[in-house]
């Protein structure tokens, strides 16, 4: 019987919350309303306009549409880990993890920041949770290979 390592239920794990990371508020579309108008799911921003939360999900299905393939980016944690499940372990696999890790934690934090920065009454959560989540894989990753270089 195989056993399985405290790695790969970490990455499988890490992978299930960027999956729900994803379901959440990423983006907004804001459009010109009233306050009376605008009511739930939509969010009031004050200054005539309401806000439209659009999850990740959804922003990947217009970007192919418009050619906006940056959020692409959240796709490589997902191919990474999968070649790190499925073959060899190998350095340069470990740095494009890693990598992958990183560009992932980079873009959704400056997405979450910057719109909590534009405008305080939006709270992006599945931005934030992805940059958590990627923040905190990234450590232990880096953590494991330092404890346990293979």
């Amino acid at each position: 019987m195989s056993r399985i390592s405290i790695k790969t239920v970490s990455r499988v794990a890490a992978l299930v919350l960027l999956l729900v990371a994803m379901m959440g508020p990423w983006f907004y579309d804001s459009h010109p309303a009233t306050q009376e108008s605008c009511s739930a799911p939509l969010v009031w921003l004050g200054s005539g306009h309401c806000a439209c939360l659009v999850s990740l999900m959804a922003a990947l299905g217009e970007s192919f549409v418009l050619g906006q393939v940056l959020c692409l980016l959240l796709a490589l944690p997902f191919l990474s880990t999968v070649l790190l499940l499925l073959g060899r372990k190998r350095r340069a696999l470990r740095a494009f993890h890693l990598t992958a890790w990183g560009l992932a934690a980079a873009f959704s934090l400056f997405l979450f920041v910057g719109s909590w920065y534009s405008n305080r009454a939006l709270r992006l959560w599945g931005a934030g949770l992805c940059g958590v989540v990627a923040v905190a894989m990234l450590a232990g990753e880096i953590l494991a290979a330092r404890l346990r270089p293979d």
